[in-house]
């Protein structure tokens, strides 16, 4: 607290001034007489003083007009300075000197101030990411892409899109069973809102793959992704023990491969007589795989070599496709294995014959006449194969027979199929077959007591044993350039299998 008598000095008093009373000065006989009448007292009468209390506002306010003036004059002056530096450099080679466009003082200091930066992106919150699931999805039998997205909770519009999205680029409906798909819902941050298909991978084959990807406005946009293909050479060598097909197997031989080598020595070996334990197989395999490990195809068989007999006789193909031809084995010196007729027109591991040609009593006739062919027993639907290129000049019932195809072959040989449960499809009169093609397929129809296939040959319109013929069937060679072409990639098999 201030003091009262400090703030008393502080503050200016009056300063009295003494005016004298009329007759001061008189005498003092004067002043004695009866007469004389004193005067009033004397009157104090205050001057103020002049206030200074306006100096120092007026002070602060001063000084302050002179630093803004000191400031504005210091940038001009800097500006002047910085104007003459840069009109002391010299222009560019290419560039024509031009007189710098007059702008106000701010605008300059303003393109001073660097733009501002984009915002980055929101960063993901740990929320966003719990509503994100990821699954792995299976296609079971008789499973559709659709069915599978509908089991997801999902509108049927969003599945409309995205079947619509993904058709230009994937068979939908050819999915195979157990074909995997990836999938990204998004579950709703309100339970009443539907869950949200993000993206979805599927890969139809080893080398492709398709991405199905949800963009913000709803829609959708498919990528493919090709994958590198690679190829490597593989040699498999083993020891039959059980059965070739079970040896090769335990080997390593791809399956695509092993079914090769079936159909390329099935003309010459009897595979459940011929082949004894200890016979030896081996084989050269080209397999292909994608960058990522996957393998592409069952695996290609290029060259395969087998004993039989315990060691007695050796058989050996290469892989040729001559010029216009089909692609399969020839043997070391450029003949084909394929012979011009299958000596059985069934593709079975075990083959018995229960009727002969020739002379025999009839089973359901009851007297002996000739059997024009030879009798397979097989389980009904067994696919029934054509035993040589040719062209089907019968295909439909044919009495006895019951269901019946003939092909002709040839000016001289034609083959005959009877019984059949049903003929394939697209087998009938003038159409051209291959051999091994499935022409029908094995039944019980006509006379006949039990499901078979009645095979029979004809040459020159006469029943002979099919057995015997097919047998001694002429083998068709390579000659000439095709010959040099085979002998080329014979040696260059020979290479791949020497580790060259």
């Amino acid at each position: 607290m201030i003091n009262s008598a400090h703030r008393a000095e502080s503050v200016p008093r009056p300063i009295p001034t003494r005016i004298p009373a009329a007759g001061a000065a008189l005498p003092a006989a004067r002043r004695a007489s009866p007469a004389f009448r004193a005067p009033a007292q004397p009157t104090v009468v205050y001057l103020p003083q002049r206030s200074t209390r306006w100096r120092m506002p007026v002070a602060i306010a001063v000084l302050g007009l002179c630093a803004l003036a000191a400031v504005w004059w210091l940038s001009r002056h800097e500006q002047r300075q910085a104007a003459t530096v840069v009109s002391r450099l010299p222009p560019p080679a290419s560039a024509v000197p031009t007189p710098p466009p007059a702008e106000d003082e701010w605008e300059a200091l303003a393109r001073q101030i660097p733009a501002p930066q984009e915002a980055p992106p929101p960063f993901a919150t740990a929320a966003d990411a719990d509503r994100l699931e990821k699954s792995v999805l299976r296609l079971a039998n008789g499973d559709t892409l659709a069915s599978l997205l509908t089991d997801l909770d999902l509108e049927r519009g969003e599945i409309a899109r995205a079947l619509s999205a993904l058709r230009p680029h994937l068979e939908i409906r050819r999915l195979q069973v157990g074909q995997p798909v990836h999938v990204t819902l998004e579950n709703p941050a309100a339970a009443e809102a539907p869950r949200i298909l993000r993206d979805l991978t599927i890969r139809p084959e080893a080398r492709r793959e398709v991405r199905l990807e949800r963009d913000d406005d709803g829609t959708y946009r498919v990528r493919e992704k090709i994958f590198e293909v690679l190829k490597e050479f593989h040699r498999v060598a083993g020891r039959i023990k059980d059965s070739l097909i079970v040896s090769a197997r335990k080997a390593g031989l791809p399956h695509g491969a092993l079914a090769d080598m079936l159909r390329a020595f099935a003309f010459d070996v009897s595979f459940q007589h011929d082949l004894k334990a200890g016979d030896r197989f081996s084989a050269l395999v080209e397999q292909a795989h994608t960058e990522d490990g996957r393998l592409v195809g069952a695996g290609r068989l290029l060259w395969a070599k087998l004993t039989t007999g315990g060691g007695e006789r050796s058989f050996t193909v290469y892989r040729f496709k001559p010029e216009g031809g089909r692609d399969f084995f020839y043997t070391p010196h450029g003949e084909s294995v394929v012979r011009a007729l299958l000596r059985t027109p069934l593709d079975l591991a075990r083959l018995t014959i229960s009727s002969a040609f020739g002379m025999r009593r009839h089973p359901l006739l009851g007297f002996t006449r000739m059997h024009a062919g030879v009798d397979f027993p097989a389980p009904r639907g067994t696919p029934v194969l054509a035993a040589g290129d040719g062209r089907v000049a019968q295909a439909g019932r044919n009495g006895g027979y019951g269901n019946w195809v003939k092909i002709v072959h040839s000016k001289v040989l034609a083959t005959g199929y009877a019984h059949l449960s049903r003929i394939a499809r697209g087998i009938r009169p003038g159409v051209r077959v291959h051999q091994s093609q499935v022409i029908g397929f094995v039944g019980t129809t006509g006379l006949s007591t039990g499901p078979h296939l009645h095979f029979e040959l004809q040459r020159n319109g006469k029943p002979v044993n099919p057995l015997a013929v097919a047998q001694r069937s002429l083998r068709t060679r390579l000659a000439g350039a095709e010959l040099a072409r085979f002998k080329k990639v014979v040696a260059e098999v020979d290479r791949l299998r020497s580790g060259g």
